[in-house]
Order: structure tokens, then C-alpha cells, then sequence
């Protein structure tokens, strides 16, 4: 017995241009000069010579790898287009397969859907799975039993997935007839493999039974769906479908009940052995009439010769032995059915193909990405962010933490010192290394601050005084048609005033430390009174030679530790410079796209599982972090280690508390030196600030003058205000005031109304005020108009969150990060500045008096909380919004 099957027909298509369809929705999508950038053009190519070879005419096996490569370039595009595949406006036309039952079936179906373009190949890759099961089917049945079952697998999922096709092919009942009929053929060619390889059929008589009446079924199933309705014709395929379908349901009927016939001999159950043979005969002569499309490929007459006698012998043998009663009726569903075809799923068979693809696909289609697909990698990137900002913020702080031991030690050269020392033999046991390296900071100390300009706070203190009476004479000058002008100024007067005043508030307590430091000679009598009257002493060679050894020796393992900890600084960084790459280049959007409806726990999870690929490089640099730190402190322990070895621990009491007093001096000056840099590199912005102010009231005095004595014509102003005088000199951290442009009374008026304070305006937010008060880093806001937007405010400062290392750096080295305190207000009428005194108080300006305002009404709760916050910050006033009372205004206006 040979296996027939069914032949199957390609469905027939027209060519399309997926160059040009993909290079036009670019251009919408992206404009006519970006979206060259998104396009393939040889990958497009590409794509458009696959579909045309996967509908030509190749054989079986090439067309198949044709068709599957078609299919998985369609599908990546079609889940980043989903239902917007109509966007590409693409005629996808098919034609029906050409079976003679069909009338319709030269008749085209053109849609504009990726979805009917995957229908149809879908379809065509079912039938050419079923040609591949024909042409093996000679030479091995399993190769042909696999192609079948995936052609079922084809159809199937057709069935399942696509409805409402146009095209009579694609009917959901039409695919699941197909996936049947496929099915039943597969089964067929499984137990006919087992008939025709078994020599003694009758020992696998039950499996043969078994196997059989599920393929009767199968086809009962395809003969059901063929049934022709009274006067008409069967609803899909070809006439001789329903004939040959007929016969092998019958035929295969006849071999179930054959098969069973005999298990039943082999059990000595003669009776139900002879009606299983007798409906053997039945079924097989109700297939004879159907053979005519068979009968080269099964031999009926021999097949129902065999029956028959068979069934002779059983009744033979029944009559003269077992005598057992013969059934009247009998049911096939007595045999067990057994389905030897397990359904393979469709991602099984396309899969492979996808993965090949998919570089590919993320070329040719990177342009074409879902929103919820960016949505998800903005999520994604912002977590990427996040790790990228932990770890060079902690690569910063280790960074600084080197340079601050670094700088503070000054390790290279101390290790060179100390080594010079014991190899030359010329030490003292009374000669302290410490000391020495104090003395070389305050050497650095003084001439930072003896060169500086701002030395004398006395001077700036007039200085700043001076400027704002100026200031303060010229707007008591402005006519009350600037009132609201002058309340603006005045109100950046005050704030610039409490500014210096904190900034003042770091040198009070240092002004001894300062004058010591600007005057050699008393700096370094106060100094050597910590020194022991006892100077001279044995060398420590001349004392013990092994305490040379073991300092040395200290001194080979702390430069091997320098070295290692320099070492570490640089790999350090380069960790940094690896993960900042490796995370640049990171792109998850295919994983995305293919996970596009997954739930927000799977995304998720697919996040944290990404970020993963970072970890090996985090817990290098944080590995190397640990180290630089222990290497840190070993290098603190080695370096008391050789003073304690060198004998400057073993002092008497008195020559502790020299040692002690002598420390907490020269910590001091340290501080004294630190807040010194603050205020020498921060006073300057201040400066800078009193002259914009001034020049800015001089300006508004001057076009009110030219105002009031032009003549006026009509109301219109014929005057323009003269620009600015040019400004002082600037450092480089203050950056340039824009001056006002010459354009007139109206200019002025524009300038100062923009200026919003009180009433006239909404208190900025906490991060508008700190990066607007003294620091002009940021241009002023600017009104449609173009003009300014915004009151001169008081330059940023350094000293509210400035951690400065030991060894202070030259002012210009600093980078301003926080902000001025207040200082006082208006200076006394006096010509002559107020003499400095030991409080260095400066004349202060009217204490602001809020008319109109209860103060039982304000919050004691929020007051005894801000004057604490005061307390541990004392720029914490600059965190928040500035409050204007809109009457002190006015009242310094009046």
C-alpha cells in the first residue's frame, strides 16, 4: 500500500515596491531631511527580491527558505506597526489557488493590511510543506510524516489567527478543513509505514487497529465538511476531493475493524472477532465504488480477498471449536484511537528565521519604532541614568578624597623628604617631621594672603559702605514717578546687603589668625613659642641604627602603597569610562518591540534583568573604591608608625601640650586661610554687584532728568536714555552685566516694570531664587519685547556647602557654589566711613518694618524651625523664595 495525497496549490500574487513604501513613510514621519538617516536603501532592495523569489518559480526546498525569510521580515514589521500597517499604503493583491470547483478563483483580493499580506503566506508555506511531503514520500516516509504535520501546523494556525479574509482560501473553515485533511495524510503515512515495515502484521494487529480508526475519523471529519448539498457542489477544493476522501474514510474503516478482528482471534473472542470482520467487508466494498483516483496506489480487490477469507476461517473455526455467539451490531468507538501526530506550534517553525533576520530588521525598520516602545526605553534609559549618576558621583567623591590626602600630605614629596633625611644620617631626634610640614603650610598660608587685594576687610568694609550710600543718594534723587523703580532697586540693595553680611560673619572669628598671617614676624614668634627649649640633640644614627632600617623600610612600603593608590585612581576612572560606553551603546528596543504587550512586572523584569549586563563593571569600581580607602588609612598607620619609631612620641607631658597647642594653632590658621579663600574669591561678586547697581540708578536718574526738561510733543517721549557706563573689571567666574540699551524714558520704565516685586509679581520657586541671587551665570529672562525680565539679584557664593581640603586653594581656582549672607543697611550721613572696630560691624540699613502685618499672625513653630536650619546652614535663607511686603517698598520710596 502506498500513501496518495492531496495536492495542494499556490496561491498567485502581484509585485509590490517595499523601497519605495518604506522610504515614503519615512520621509512623512521624519521630514525630507532626516529620514535618509532611518533608510536601508540596499537592505530595501533586498527586501523586494526575497518576496519576488519566495512567489517564483524555484523548487520546493528553496522556495520554502524564501517564503519563511519573507515571513519573518513581514512579521518584525508588522509588530512595530500593528494596526497601522496602512500607513505604508501598500496594494497587497492574492489571487485565489486555481481549483476548478472554484469559479472565483482568477479573482484578485487587494487589501492594504500587513495582515493579509502574512494570510497569504502563511497559506503558501502550508502548501509547499505538503509538495515537500509528496516528493519524500517515496523515499522516506518520516521526512514526509514532518513536512505534513508542519503544513497542518501552517493551516492551523490560520484557522485560529485570521478572520474576515476577502479571499476564499483564507476562510477560517476553509484553513481548518486544510489543517484536517493535512492531519488525516500524516496519520496516514505514519500507519502505513508501520503496515508496510512489518513483516507479521498481525503481532502489531491491535497498535494497526488503534492507528486506523484514527485515521477513519480524520477523514470522516473532510468528508463532512466536502458533504454536497442537495443540488449543489462541494464548498471549496476540487470535485475528486469528496470522491478520494470517501474512499480512504471507508478504506481505513475497513483496516480498523481488519486489525481489530484479529486482536480479537488473538483473546479467543471469536464471536466479536467474526463481526469485526464481517463490518471489515462492509466498509471496504462501500469504497470500491470511490477508487477510481486510488487504485494505482491500493490494491482493493486483494485487500477485500483477504478479508473475506479471514472471515471464512473465523466462522470455520467458530462452528467446529469455540461456538461462541456472534454480536448483532458492533461500534468502532470500541477500539482505543491513537493520534500519532503531535501539532507543532508556529513560532516552532518561524522562530529560527525570525532570529536570523532580526539584525537585519533592526536596520531596515529602526526608524519605525512604536510609541509605547519609546515610552518603555525613556523608562528604561532613565534607570540606566540613574546607575550611570551613582556610580560618577561615587567615582567623584573617591576622586576627591585622593586629591584631598594628596594635597593635604603631600605625600610624593614628604616620602623623597623623609627619605633623604635617615639615608643622609641628618636627623635630630628633636626635629619633628610634622612640624616641619606645618611650617611649610604656613609659609603657603601667608603668601596667599599677603598678596592678596582683599586682605585688608577694614578697607572693603568701606569700600562696600561707600557704594551704598552712593547708591542710596541716587535713588533718594529719583522723582515719585520712579517710585516703583526705586523700590526694585532698593530691595536688591537689601538682599546684596545681607549677603556680605554673612560673608563677613566668616572672618570674625579669625582676625587675630588674619593679621598674624599678614605680619612674618608675629606669625612665626607665636609659632616658635610651641618649640622646646631643648634643640639640639645625638643624631639617630649615632643612637640606634635598626630604627633607620625599620623607617626605611616603612618609607619602600608607603611609596609601593602611593603607587598602588595612583594606580587605583586610574582604573578607576577607566571602570568609569568602560560603563559609560557600554551603556551609551546599550539599545534594548527589539526586546522591546517583541514584548511590547507584556505587562509593566515583565518590563520590569526585563529592566533588571538588562541592567545586569552593568553589574560586573559597578562592582569593579566599587571594589577599587574600598581599596583606595584602605590603602588610605594603611598609609596614615605607616606614617605614625615611622614618627612613633622615630622617637617624637615619646615626650614628657609638657612637651604634649606644646605639641598640642601647637596643633590646634596651626589648625587655625588653616581655617583662617579656608575662609579667607571664600571670602577674597566671593567679595568680588559683591563689588562687581554695588557697581551694576549703581550704574543702573545713575542711568534711571539721568533719563528721568532728560525726560522731565525735553519737551513733549503729542505725549511722546523724543528723548533716549544714554547707555550705561562701561564696568569695572570683572573675574572670570562673575560674568559680564548686559547693559541697557539706549532706547529712552519707555526703555527704562519697560526695564524697571519688568523687575515684578511685591504686588506686582509671584515669588520665583526655591531653585529659581538660588541660581538668580548674586549669580548672573544665567542671562536675564527676556519678555517678548525683548527686554530685560528680571531685578539684578546678588551672585552666588561659596560657603554654604564648600568642603575645602586642608591646603587651600588660590581664589580663582574655586568654583562659587553657594550663596552671600546679609549685610546691614544704610550707611549714617557722616561723610567719613565709621571706623573699623572689633565686632566689625558694618552701618546697617533700616530693619524692615511690614506695615499692615500683625505679627502674632506668623508661624513661632516655622521660626524656631528656620532659625535652627540657620543654625547648621547659614545660607539656608537662599534655599528659599524671597517674600517682599510690597508697603517697606513704598516706604523707602517716599
Amino acid at each position: 500500500m502506498k500513501a496518495a495525497l492531496t495536492e495542494l496549490h499556490i496561491k498567485d500574487t502581484e509585485s509590490i515596491d517595499w523601497k519605495k513604501a518604506l522610504s515614503s513613510y519615512l520621509k512623512k514621519t521624519y521630514g525630507s531631511e532626516q529620514w535618509s538617516y532611518f533608510f536601508d536603501e540596499s537592505l530595501a532592495k533586498d527586501l523586494n527580491h526575497l518576496r519576488t523569489n519566495a512567489n517564483g518559480e524555484l523548487a520546493p526546498e528553496a522556495l520554502l527558505e524564501q517564503n519563511l525569510k519573507y515571513y519573518a521580515f513581514i512579521e518584525q514589521l508588522n509588530i512595530r506597526l500593528g494596526n497601522n500597517s496602512s500607513q505604508l499604503k501598500l496594494n497587497f493583491t492574492w489571487y485565489d489557488a486555481e481549483y476548478s470547483i472554484n469559479a472565483t478563483s482568477n479573482t484578485k483580493y487587494t487589501q492594504h493590511t500587513l495582515t493579509f499580506e502574512k494570510s497569504a503566506i502563511i497559506y503558501n508555506i502550508g502548501v509547499i510543506y505538503s509538495q515537500l511531503a509528496q516528493e519524500s514520500l517515496t523515499d522516506d516516509y518520516k521526512t514526509s510524516v514532518s513536512a505534513m504535520t508542519k503544513a497542518m501546523s501552517c493551516f492551523t494556525f490560520l484557522s485560529e489567527n485570521f478572520f474576515n479574509s476577502p479571499s476564499i482560501d483564507l476562510h477560517a473553515e476553509n484553513t481548518q478543513f486544510l489543517a484536517n485533511l493535512c492531519h488525516a495524510q500524516a496519520q496516514e503515512m505514519f500507519l502505513l509505514k508501520l503496515v508496510n515495515s512489518t513483516p507479521t502484521a498481525e503481532k502489531q494487529a491491535s497498535l494497526i487497529s488503534k492507528l486506523a480508526v484514527t485515521t477513519y475519523q480524520l477523514y470522516e471529519q473532510c468528508v463532512a465538511f466536502l458533504k454536497k448539498p442537495e443540488g449543489g457542489v462541494v464548498s471549496y477544493g476540487e470535485p475528486r476531493w469528496n470522491t478520494t476522501l470517501t474512499c480512504k474514510a471507508n478504506l481505513y474503516r475497513s483496516i480498523a475493524a481488519h486489525n481489530y478482528s484479529i486482536f480479537l482471534e488473538q483473546q479467543n473472542k471469536m464471536g466479536d472477532a467474526i463481526a469485526f470482520s464481517k463490518q471489515a467487508h462492509v466498509s471496504i466494498v462501500n469504497a470500491l465504488p470511490f477508487k477510481a483516483w486510488l487504485k494505482d496506489y491500493i490494491d482493493f480487490d486483494g485487500l477485500k480477498e483477504t478479508i473475506d477469507e479471514k472471515t471464512q476461517q473465523l466462522i470455520k473455526d467458530n462452528d467446529y471449536i469455540y461456538h461462541d455467539p456472534i454480536p448483532q451490531t458492533i461500534s468502532l468507538e470500541s477500539i482505543k484511537a491513537m493520534d500519532a501526530i503531535k501539532p507543532i506550534k508556529w513560532d516552532g517553525i518561524t522562530d529560527p528565521y525570525m532570529k536570523s533576520v532580526s539584525d537585519k530588521c533592526n536596520i531596515l525598520y529602526k526608524g519605525i519604532v512604536p510609541m509605547a516602545v519609546y515610552e518603555k526605553e525613556s523608562i528604561y534609559s532613565e534607570e540606566k541614568a540613574s546607575l550611570l549618576r551613582r556610580e560618577v558621583e561615587a567615582n567623584d567623591t573617591s576622586n576627591l578624597e585622593y586629591d584631598s590626602f594628596m594635597e593635604y600630605t603631600k605625600l610624593p614629596a614628604l616620602i623623597v623628604d623623609l627619605e633623604k633625611r635617615y639615608k643622609s644620617g641628618n636627623v635630630n631626634v628633636n626635629e619633628n617631621p610634622q612640624v616641619e610640614f606645618m611650617k611649610e603650610q604656613l609659609h603657603s598660608f601667608a603668601k596667599n594672603i599677603q598678596t592678596s587685594s582683599y586682605s585688608d576687610i577694614q578697607e572693603q568694609i568701606k569700600t562696600i559702605t561707600t557704594k551704598r550710600k552712593e547708591i542710596i543718594d541716587t535713588l533718594s534723587q529719583l522723582p515719585d514717578s520712579q517710585k516703583e523703580n526705586a523700590v526694585k532697586l532698593k530691595s536688591s540693595l537689601i538682599e546684596a546687603s545681607k549677603s556680605d553680611e554673612k560673608l563677613l560673619a566668616l572672618m570674625k572669628p579669625f582676625m587675630k589668625e588674619l593679621n598674624l598671617l599678614k605680619d612674618d614676624n608675629a606669625l612665626w614668634s607665636e609659632f616658635n613659642q610651641f618649640e622646646s627649649s631643648n634643640t639640639s640633640g645625638p643624631s639617630l644614627l649615632d643612637i640606634d641604627d635598626t630604627k633607620t632600617e625599620k623607617i626605611l623600610q616603612k618609607l619602600d612600603e608607603i611609596k609601593k602603597m602611593n603607587e598602588s593608590l595612583r594606580t587605583l585612581k586610574d582604573e578607576r576612572n577607566h571602570i568609569l569610562t568602560e560603563l559609560k560606553g557600554k551603556i551609551n551603546d546599550d539599545d534594548i528596543t527589539s526586546k522591546l518591540i517583541e514584548l511590547k504587550k507584556a505587562s509593566e512586572n515583565e518590563f520590569q523584569e526585563l529592566f533588571n534583568n538588562e541592567l545586569e549586563k552593568f553589574e560586573p563593571l559597578s562592582s569593579r569600581l566599587e571594589a577599587a573604591i574600598f581599596k583606595q580607602i584602605s590603602l588610605i588609612n594603611e598609609i596614615k598607620v605607616a606614617l605614625d608608625n615611622i614618627f612613633a619609631i622615630s622617637g617624637f612620641r615619646e615626650k614628657n607631658p609638657d612637651e604634649d601640650n606644646r605639641e598640642k597647642g601647637r596643633k590646634e594653632f596651626y589648625d587655625r590658621l588653616e581655617k583662617t586661610t579656608t575662609n579667607f579663600s571664600i571670602f577674597s574669591s566671593d567679595i568680588q561678586k559683591g563689588l562687581h554687584f554695588y557697581d551694576m547697581l549703581l550704574s543702573m540708578s545713575k542711568e534711571l536718574l539721568k533719563s528721568s532728568e532728560k525726560t522731565n526738561s525735553s519737551p513733549q510733543d503729542d505725549g511722546f517721549h523724543s528723548t533716549t536714555a544714554p547707555p550705561l557706563p562701561e564696568q569695572p573689571y570683572k573675574p572670570e567666574n562673575i560674568p559680564p552685566y548686559t547693559p541697557m540699551v539706549p532706547g529712552g524714558m519707555d526703555y527704562l520704565n519697560n526695564q524697571m516694570n519688568s523687575l515684578n516685586i511685591g504686588e506686582y509679581s509671584t515669588p520665583p520657586t526655591d531653585s529659581q531664587f538660588t541660581s538668580r541671587l548674586y549669580d548672573n551665570s544665567q542671562p536675564p529672562n527676556k519678555d517678548n519685547n525683548g527686554t530685560h525680565s528680571s531685578a539684578p539679584q546678588p551672585p552666588s557664593r561659596n560657603y554654604a556647602s564648600h568642603h575645602a581640603p586642608s591646603i587651600p586653594a588660590p581664589p580663582s581656582s574655586r568654583n562659587s557654589t553657594s550663596l552671600l549672607g546679609s549685610v546691614g543697611s544704610y550707611p549714617p550721613q557722616s561723610s567719613q566711613p565709621p571706623a573699623y572696630n572689633d565686632h566689625m560691624d558694618i552701618p546697617q540699613l533700616p530693619p524692615r518694618h511690614f506695615s499692615g502685618t500683625n505679627p502674632s499672625l506668623i508661624n513661632k513653630t516655622n521660626e524656631e524651625e528656620e532659625e535652627q536650619e540657620l543654625q547648621r546652614n547659614p545660607t539656608a535663607f537662599y534655599d528659599k523664595s524671597p517674600v517682599f511686603d510690597e508697603n517697606l517698598y513704598f516706604k523707602y520710596g517716599k
